[in-house]
């Protein structure tokens, strides 16, 4: 029994997140543990489909056990998306492998670039860089490449390497012993307009959710996968209606203070006050996005600060171990794992987010989180839920 972890959004899950799974099972993993974002996602923006809808299809098309990656990391810079994830991988105290998405797929290089990111003379370089006014992630990436080489340092100019970098750090600096393994991306780019063959990005497909194209979208996803998002759309419980929440999120926007903003995930050296002004001088969404933005201030790193405040996220919670592993679904291996998982596991394990929240302390904190951000998310559905669905909710057993 070999245990692998794989983090992911599944946004919609398509062939290349199946092409992910197969290669870890060639690896010799025989049991496959995703870990996946709730229904919120990295950008700061929902997720098109329910988390249970995507669970769903991750578990007909090769994931095992599907587990909640919940909204205070989800929602957080690679850093903190990727401590969740080591977290809960670590909680669960019977994985093996941590296999992720590479576009390199050279793990040594991603492993130097882990360590090089925290040497004396890379830090030094990047608070030089960082004074003259640079994005975090370009005075850390040309800090590298000055140190360490343009080899080293290229690691930190893709999306999922990246991440890589800062999977192997949280696993490092938790002292875990899951190894690291890495898969090289086929197809398109992370966030391409345009289809490689039989593989398209999340991003596109999303584009064509939509705009109710959905014939289009048919030949980039598994036959199962698309078959469920057909099944669960005529229930109503997708697409999200991207333009319904964001009339929604404005009209909470103009009653939050500065204070409030001051506290929230990744705010810093006066941004508060930017995305205050922002959001009342806009008249949409992208307008505060529009408005906040700087050379210094990434667009995502706004989307994730302006939907924290929506969320009413606290800034605190992405920086705490978390604190139960939540089971959104899982199949006849899926329960093998969790069946080992009762003498291995770190932290409560449990489908039921009201027997989590139970637990007190850091786990009532979180799960009454992430039941408030579900109750948000479900008003821009076709079919509304009332208040404290997530508590209620259903894990996926196939």
């Amino acid at each position: 029994m070999l245990i692998a972890a794989i983090t992911a959004e599944y946004n919609p899950f398509h062939l290349g997140h199946k092409y992910h799974i197969d290669k870890t099972r060639e690896a010799g993993a025989s049991h496959i543990v995703v870990i996946m974002s709730g229904n919120y996602t990295q950008r700061g923006a929902p997720a098109i489909l329910p988390k249970h809808v995507r669970a769903k299809m991750a578990l007909f098309c090769g994931a095992d056990l599907v587990l909640e990656l919940p909204v205070a990391y989800s929602m957080a810079t690679a850093q903190r998306f990727a401590f969740g994830s080591a977290t809960l991988a670590e909680g669960l105290g019977c994985v093996d492998l941590f296999s992720f998405g590479s576009e390199s797929g050279y793990l040594t290089l991603i492993d130097a670039a882990s360590r090089a990111v925290d040497s004396p003379a890379v830090l030094e370089r990047m608070r030089e860089k960082l004074s003259e006014g640079m994005t975090f992630a370009k005075a850390r990436q040309m800090a590298v490449e000055e140190i360490c080489g343009d080899e080293v340092g290229d690691i930190l100019s893709t999306p999922n390497d990246l991440l890589g970098v800062e999977y192997i750090r949280q696993l490092r600096a938790i002292k875990s012993s899951i190894s690291p393994f890495a898969v090289q991306r086929s197809g398109p780019s992370h966030d391409s307009d345009k289809a490689c063959g039989p593989l398209a990005s999340a991003s596109l497909l999303r584009g064509y959710m939509r705009t109710g194209s959905y014939d289009k979208i048919a030949d980039f996803m598994p036959e199962k996968a698309y078959s469920i998002m057909g099944e669960e759309i005529k229930k109503g419980r997708g697409p999200f209606n991207d333009s319904k929440f964001e009339d929604l999120m404005l009209g909470v926007l103009r009653r939050i203070g500065h204070a409030e903003l001051s506290s929230l995930p990744d705010i810093s050296e006066g941004l508060e006050n930017r995305i205050y002004a922002a959001i009342r001088q806009a008249t949409s969404i992208d307008e505060v996005y529009s408005l906040a933005k700087s050379k210094r201030y990434t667009a995502s790193r706004i989307r994730r600060i302006v939907m924290s405040a929506f969320l009413g996220l606290d800034g605190n919670l992405s920086s705490i171990p978390c604190p139960y592993i939540r089971v959104l679904g899982f199949n006849q291996r899926g329960r093998e794992v969790l069946q080992k998982a009762k003498k291995t596991a770190r932290i409560p394990v449990s489908d039921s987010l009201a027997y989590l929240r139970k637990q007190g302390g850091t786990a009532e904190k979180f799960a009454e989180t992430e039941a408030l951000a579900t109750d948000l998310y479900t008003l821009a559905l076709p079919v509304i839920k009332p208040c404290g669905s997530d508590f209620t909710a259903d894990s996926v057993r196939l």
